[in-house]
């Protein structure tokens, strides 16, 4: 069991409670034994007639103590001593059975049985405790056990016999009495607890009613105190805006904007007001005569103006006689009307419509409003009379408002002893349904009359009058439907820094825009959705972004435009009316730059808005500058490998010049010499001209080979790079390969390059592209050192140009590298073994031919080079 149950107090406390029950238990084992000890008079006649005389009297004594301790229970010394009485009487019976097996045959008595039969019934009837069950058990034991030794010899075996059925009955009392009382102990904690709940209840509601009063009352009292001020606001801006409407034009809208929302709290203010007052019983109802006909008209008069800019058809049907004259409270049923048409209106769509259709049923007045908006969920028809509640509770419901004004329509109605329903389909439309009791009031009760203009009205209340009625017909939500456009932008030039403003409301919009457009560029988005679409076609300086928007709030906008790489470094600036820190924190994670509480001044949102927005001009400003840096460093780059390439070009022609100076005479004098030896061989007999005349040809090929060597180093250190033609592919292979030195014991060459196979270009240019493609294979295998060493050149004609393949077995390149292999002077050789130009060269030669050049490769395995030119001169673009 729980400590708390087993405290000390707690089994005091059960004692007490358990008291009266032990004594009342008590006092009907007393009267068991007076009852039932006489009645063994019939057992003592039959078992044992001779002894029927003193058996009888001993029962007679038992039962006379018996009804002495019953007596003794019943005053209060003996419900002071309880305990010792009850115990007395649980005992007694056994005592005087005792005596009586004593006179009778003792062990060989078969009245052990009664003993039995007293643990039994005494501990059903007194409901003795554990402890006092184990005394009670071990006294009828000792009691016996006296009463069988004092009779004379005793028979060991029924002894024990007789003993082991005492004992059992007694452990089955004394566990029957521990589990008996633990259990009404358990009872009696648990009925504390519960009577203890009950008055902490009791204490909570109680304090509950009070702080209900105590809230209606601070409604009441600050509905009263915000009343004052706000008409103290609202009676100077209707001046205001009388006066300066037509000479200040930019004025008057902001004027337009304050007296608008100013009317929409006085109405807010005056439905609390209606409620507190309900809850209090103050609200009376106050049923006067009204021409119903003309009244309803002049309501749906009043509405209609607000249906037409809500883009809505609106329609009535009032089947009442013109002369009909019914009764009831003017102002409860305009809220009553005008707060079913609001609902409709604004649950309603652009181009739907709403009727109001009114008729007599009986004494019954019925007002029916239907609309073709959005619809109600089923689960949630019975809840929209409910004060407080919306269909869509979070901070992305679509539609705005506080959830008062159907909750007032049903107390209203109410108060006129009627009733309203609701029907509704998903999707098709709502019907709302009023019935108000509009029969004339019981005899006695006072009714006023039909009202008639008076000038006995003071000035000030029919203003006040006329002011809160005015304040019916701005509810805050029927303008959604004719929010201006999202593309609606004040763009006063193209370098002026951009803002996006994010807002549901339009009152809103106009406000941020009318402070921000003589600065800055507005453009304005009514929702999630729009925002995104203008964020991405657009670069804003900064982003202005409303919490609470429509199936999209704030924070998922901005997770959204976080995750765009075009709109992630935007500036936003979250408006919320929420203060609280975790609200804080939860916005800066989703990657807010800023954000303003509502209420803000202008100047907070201006010096907000003008920091973010220089610092993301600047920030703007330096990733232009490092991208032209960057450009620059690449032309650099370029500049540099070209004038690189070239003092290289320069001093191989200039070491060429002389050493072609130095080759071509001796091969001059060696061509002369050729000539003369051959001149005089001819002369010479015919076998030693056969013998002479193969080395001579070896010597003449020989020289061939020097001079083609000589003139291919020529043009290829002086080229005439303007000069495309088509050029043999298997020439320019063939003069590349006289140029990279290839040991050809432990490499293959192999080229598969046709003959006829041309292509349009500088074949000068192309044979350098060959050197380096053919010299970079051979630094490869060199540095693989694999024993089998190959080098493949292929050649294709394709119908996009004409494909070469450079093939080989080598090293290979590095994934990682891959993408920067033709960057200028990026190399993966020793220091010493090159300055990273060659596939450099090669791509600008190929770009030069209009080609393209790819490679594919895989470390330590191979390299394949794929070089595509244009076979024929490429047509000018």
């Amino acid at each position: 069991m729980d400590e708390r149950l087993l405290s000390a107090d707690r089994q005091l406390a059960f004692f007490e409670y358990n008291q009266k029950f032990r004594i009342a238990n008590f006092k009907v084992g007393c009267l068991l034994v007076l009852g039932l000890m006489p009645a063994g008079f019939v057992l003592d006649y039959v078992v044992y007639p001779d002894k029927v005389g003193l058996f009888l009297a001993l029962r007679i004594i038992c039962a006379l103590l018996a009804l002495i301790l019953w007596a003794l229970l019943r005053l209060p010394f003996g419900q002071k001593h309880f305990l010792t009485l009850g115990m007395t009487c649980f005992i007694l019976p056994s005592l005087f059975i005792s005596i009586m097996i004593y006179f009778a045959d003792g062990v060989a008595s078969s009245y052990y049985s009664g003993l039995n039969l007293v643990l039994i019934g005494m501990t059903w009837a007194a409901q003795v405790d554990f402890v006092e069950s184990i005394i009670a058990s071990v006294l009828t034991v000792v009691m016996y056990c006296v009463a069988c030794f004092a009779q004379g010899p005793v028979s060991g075996a029924l002894l024990f016999n007789h003993l082991y059925f005492i004992g059992l009955t007694g452990i089955i009392v004394v566990t029957g009495s521990y589990y008996v009382n633990r259990l009404r102990f358990r009872e009696f904690a648990l009925r504390a607890e519960l009577d203890f709940s009950r008055k902490e209840l009791e204490t909570s509601n109680l304090k509950l009613i009070e702080m209900d009063k105590a809230k209606s009352e601070f409604f009441a009292n600050i509905s009263h105190e915000l009343r004052t001020p706000l008409t103290l606001l609202i009676g100077p801006l209707e001046r205001l805006r009388n006066d300066l409407g037509t000479k200040i034009p930019n004025e008057a809208e902001l004027l337009d904007i304050m007296y608008g929302n100013a009317m929409r709290l006085l109405r807010l203010i005056n439905d609390l007001l209606s409620l507190v007052r309900l809850d209090s019983g103050a609200l009376m109802l106050r049923k006067e005569e009204v021409r119903l006909k003309a009244f309803l008209e002049g309501l749906v008069q009043s509405v209609s103006p607000m249906a037409q800019q809500c883009q809505l058809t609106f329609t009535s049907r009032v089947e009442l006689p013109e002369d009909q004259i019914s009764f009831l409270d003017r102002d409860k049923f305009e809220k009553i009307v005008y707060n079913l048409l609001f609902n409709a209106f604004k649950f309603t769509p652009a181009n739907g419509s709403v009727d109001l259709s009114a008729r007599l049923n009986g004494e019954m007045l019925e007002v029916v409003v239907t609309d073709s908006g959005v619809g109600i969920l089923p689960a949630d028809l019975e809840k929209i009379f409910d004060r407080f509640w919306q269909a869509q509770g979070s901070t992305t419901r679509r539609y705005q408002g506080v959830g008062i004004g159907l909750a007032l329509v049903k107390e209203l109605a109410l108060v006129h002893g009627g009733r309203v329903s609701a029907q509704s389909e998903m999707g098709q439309g709502t019907t709302m349904k009023v019935e108000l009791d509009v029969s004339r009031p019981a005899a006695g009760a006072h009714v006023n009359e039909i009202p008639h203009k008076s000038s006995t009205n003071e000035e000030g209340t029919a203003w006040l009058s006329s002011l809160y009625r005015r304040a019916e017909l701005f509810p805050a939500h029927v303008t959604a439907n004719a929010q201006s456009s999202s593309a609606d932008e004040h763009r006063p030039d193209d370098e002026t820094p951009g803002i996006l403003i994010v807002d549901d409301e339009p009152d809103m919009r106009r406000f941020l825009s009318s402070q921000l457009q003589d600065l800055y560029s507005i453009s304005e988005a009514r929702n999630g959705a729009e925002a995104l679409e203008l964020a991405k076609a657009r670069d804003f300086s900064l982003i202005l972004l409303d919490f609470m928007m429509p199936d999209m709030d704030g924070i998922e906008v901005m997770r959204r435009l976080r995750s765009n790489p075009t709109t992630r470094t935007s500036p936003i600036i979250i408006l919320t009316a929420r203060a609280d820190e975790d609200f804080k924190i939860k916005t800066l994670r989703a990657g807010a730059t800023d954000f303003l509480t509502k209420p803000f001044s202008s100047t907070e949102l201006m010096v907000r808005a003008g920091n973010i927005v220089s610092v993301y001009q600047l920030q703007k400003q330096l990733v232009r500058k490092t991208e032209q840096l960057e450009r620059a460093l690449e032309q650099i780059k370029e500049t540099e490998s070209q004038l690189v390439h070239q003092a290289k070009m320069a001093s191989l022609g200039q070491l060429s010049a002389g050493l072609m100076h130095e080759i071509n005479n001796p091969l001059n004098f060696a061509n002369t010499a050729f000539h003369l030896l051959k001149k005089r061989i001819s002369n010479s007999s015919a076998a030693e001209e056969s013998s002479l005349i193969k080395p001579l040809s070896d010597i003449q090929d020989g020289i061939k080979r020097v001079v083609a060597i000589t003139s291919s180093l020529r043009n290829f250190t002086h080229p005439d790079t303007a000069s495309f033609e088509s050029v043999s592919v298997a020439e320019v292979v063939e003069s590349a390969v006289r140029f990279v030195p290839i040991n050809r014991q432990d490499t293959t060459l192999q080229i598969e390059v046709a003959p006829t196979l041309r292509v349009w270009g500088n074949s000068n240019q192309l044979v350098h592209l060959f050197i380096n493609l053919l010299q970079n294979s051979s630094d490869s295998l060199q540095e693989k050192g694999a024993s089998s060493k190959e080098i493949k050149i292929e050649a294709h004609a394709q119908k996009d140009g004409m494909e070469i393949l450079f093939y080989d077995n080598g090293k290979g390149i590095a994934p990682e590298h891959l993408a920067k292999i033709y960057d200028a002077f990026f190399t993966t050789k020793k220091v010493g073994s090159g300055v990273g130009l060659g596939l450099n060269t090669c791509h600008r030669i190929v770009e030069q031919h209009h080609g393209k050049i790819t490679v594919d490769s895989r470390e330590n395995e191979f390299c394949r080079f794929c070089i595509t030119l244009p076979q024929s001169k490429p047509t000018a673009p």
